[in-house]
């Protein structure tokens, strides 16, 4: 599919989509819909990886997604790229995690895993949740050589040591701090960004009718990267300032209005 004045919008999904007990509001599942409608593509463009998207979510209909902070990507029915950690790097890192006291997340196309020994009692809800909306893809590790992941997050567990393990993976890997002691390892060669690029090559889509929503930092070069990248107001104040365009909080129609407001619907 190529077009010389199609637009394209890459939508985040947590806190900008959906939120966790909140789902997604109406307003925003029609306004995709409209997008569509109008001849425009919507892609999902997510930290997560492919096994953590809860149909829920895939079921608002999207053109494609760009998946794992960037490590794959697919436009419709073909893969355009993705990228699969070493099974040595990934065991070393839970290895290191358990060490440092966090609680490691290896996330793959297929799967999502738990080191759930060392799962802090208030992301027992979060676990819950994937196991309601994607359980057939969550494995608790048990044999480390069986784990296939594109990255890594993990939760910090009281008295973690977190600044060692940014310390010893800083070559290799963007850390991303979410709050509340999330962290997400990104390999150092992917990004939003990077997977935004190549949907751009791929549809022949230009840069000039791209657009993305966002609300935290591992967004921050996806939005900067296009050519209208807009702030969730539910964002941070220190993230918003960094952009022209801010819209309203996720649940209060921040993305149908802006949409409205680009003419896009």
């Amino acid at each position: 599919m190529h077009g010389n004045n199609k637009k394209i919008v890459f939508f985040d999904i947590d806190g900008t989509i959906y939120l966790y007990g909140r789902g997604i509001p109406d307003d925003t599942r029609k306004a995709i819909e409209n997008l569509r409608e109008n001849g425009h593509m919507a892609m999902l463009c997510t930290g997560r990886t492919t096994s953590m998207i809860f149909p829920e979510i895939l079921d608002v209909g999207f053109d494609g997604v760009i998946a794992g902070a960037g490590t794959y990507v697919k436009v419709g029915e073909e893969k355009l790229y993705e990228e699969v950690l070493d099974n040595d790097k990934v065991c070393e890192i839970i290895e290191d995690m358990r060490k440092f006291n966090i609680m490691a997340i290896p996330e793959g196309v297929k799967n999502i895993y738990f080191d759930k020994d060392l799962m802090r009692e208030d992301y027992i809800s979060i676990y819950k949740l994937y196991k309601e909306n994607v359980g057939r893809n969550v494995v608790v590790i048990d044999d480390l050589s069986e784990i296939i992941a594109s990255k890594v997050s993990g939760v910090a567990n009281y008295g973690a040591d977190v600044d060692s393990l940014v310390e010893k993976y800083k070559n290799d890997f963007n850390v991303v701090f979410h709050g509340k002691g999330f962290i997400e390892m990104i390999p150092k060669d992917y990004s939003k960004a990077k997977g935004i690029e190549s949907v751009l090559k791929y549809t022949g889509i230009e840069k000039k009718n791209t657009y993305a929503f966002g609300d935290g930092m591992n967004d921050f070069e996806m939005l900067k990267y296009v050519k209208y990248g807009v702030a969730m107001g539910n964002s941070s104040d220190e993230f918003k300032s960094n952009f022209k365009y801010v819209t309203d909080d996720f649940d209060k129609g921040g993305i149908y209005k802006s949409l409205k407001g680009f003419e896009l619907i």
